[in-house]
């Protein structure tokens, strides 16, 4: 197995968690109107809300990580040339 596919973050096992959680949560609904009860309607309706919160959460701090990485790489980068530069002169 690759190292890079097995290190998993605190962030990416509790996201899955709470995904599985909620896709459970959000079917109980249908479940219990197949066995003939009354179906909870606005519990559906709040795990389908947490699944879409907690996605959205994730893509939002993964996108500001990646932002904040790849300007720190240029910054290096430039920092890392201007001192080749210094050294030439």
């Amino acid at each position: 197995m690759n190292k890079k596919t097995d290190k998993r973050t605190y962030t990416k096992q509790a996201v899955k968690i709470l995904l599985v959680i909620g896709v459970i949560n959000g079917s109980l609904p249908y479940v219990l109107s197949f066995f003939g009860k009354e179906p909870v309607q606005e519990m559906g309706i709040a795990w389908v809300t947490e699944i879409v919160a907690v996605i959205l959460g994730y893509l939002c701090k993964s996108y500001f990580e990646t932002k904040a990485q790849r300007k720190q790489d240029l910054e290096d980068a430039r920092f890392e040339a201007e001192q080749e530069e210094n050294n030439e002169l």
